[in-house]
């Protein structure tokens, strides 16, 4: 079978620049053909891959596989959405959100090729999942390399905390966002929103507003314990406004997934939402801030505002037998 294996060397700040060197020679030794192709950046990347990919009947590979962290997963969905192309992930980040939902292995590069060879040889699976399009409310399209994502979606806090935490290098894993969340609590107030589901409406105060199509966050946070990515539906969250004290006992319950039933903690389960930031005038007499740039799947979005679906069947995974792609 013909594979392409995508990577960025410098993802990570170049501490898995070999990973995708092992990952070629397994799949390799196993009797793929693999083209193996290395971007200096995520936009580079992403070219390379499409082109790889092509549209029927010219794509010139069968499988697409990706070496390094969520943000590399992102990057795959994006080039693989609603195609027949499978995609492989050799998680080699900090966080690995995306593989600890799916029971993929974690920096292990020799167990993830072996996988994925096993799921391409029909000895492991090939499992249909929905991923998150983003457009605008209006319907007008966003650029190319930002519609599609697979995890979750941050609007709040959350967003704030990751696009800090992006800009530390150490502690690795969980630790870097813990750090990033130690400093925004220095700043923090609530931000304004409006919020449209299935079931309507809701204008105000938050703190914490994300969209989950599967459950972790922030290197293992449970922030949707719940999340089915094969279910058509989106889980939103929000927060509403509380006190450093409150929200540090709910950030420690959240690595345990128990932070839902906290009266201050709102889910719902809708196959869209579309999230607005309230108007300056409004936000700002209300004592309300802007909301922060949304990230998903840990990398940055489009600004505010968007409308988020969730889109059954949107990516196809390879994954383990028994692979856990719900609750």
């Amino acid at each position: 079978m013909r594979i392409a294996l995508l990577s960025n060397p410098s993802s990570g700040r170049g501490r898995h620049a070999t990973a995708d060197d092992v990952a070629r020679r397994i799949l390799t030794d196993a009797g793929h053909e693999v083209l193996h192709v290395r971007g200096s950046s995520y936009e580079q990347a992403r070219d390379a891959g499409r082109t790889l990919l092509g549209d029927e009947p010219h794509r010139n590979v069968e499988a697409l596989v990706v070496v390094g962290g969520d943000g590399m997963a992102h990057l795959g969905v994006d080039i693989v959405a609603t195609t027949d192309v499978p995609l492989g992930i050799v998680a080699t980040g900090t966080g690995n959100d995306i593989a600890r939902h799916f029971g993929l292995p974690s920096r292990d590069v020799a167990a993830s090729a072996r996988l994925i060879n096993q799921a391409l040889s029909g000895k492991g699976a090939i499992t249909a999942v929905d991923a998150i399009y983003a457009s605008r409310p209006d319907g007008t399209l966003l650029a190319p390399q930002r519609r599609w994502s697979l995890a979750v979606v941050s609007a709040g806090v959350d967003a704030a905390v990751n696009a800090r935490a992006n800009t530390l290098s150490w502690p690795a894993g969980e630790g870097r966002y813990v750090r990033a969340f130690t400093a925004e609590l220095a700043t923090l107030a609530p931000y304004g929103y409006r919020v449209t589901t299935d079931e309507g409406a809701w204008e105000g105060p938050a703190l914490l507003l994300a969209a989950a199509n599967t459950r972790y966050v922030g290197g293992g946070m449970d922030l949707a314990p719940q999340a089915d990515p094969t279910d058509g539906l989106l889980e939103v969250l929000r927060l509403d406004p509380v006190g450093r004290t409150r929200l540090l006992t709910l950030f420690r319950r959240l690595f345990r997934g128990t932070h839902l039933t906290d009266p201050a903690v709102h889910l719902e389960r809708s196959r869209t939402v579309t999230i607005e930031a309230l108007t300056e005038r409004t936000g700002h007499d209300r004592g309300l801030r802007p909301p922060p740039h949304p990230f998903a799947d840990g990398e940055p979005l489009a600004e505010l505002p968007l409308r988020l679906e969730a889109v059954p069947d949107a990516v196809r995974l390879l994954l383990p037998a028994q692979s856990r792609s719900g609750p």
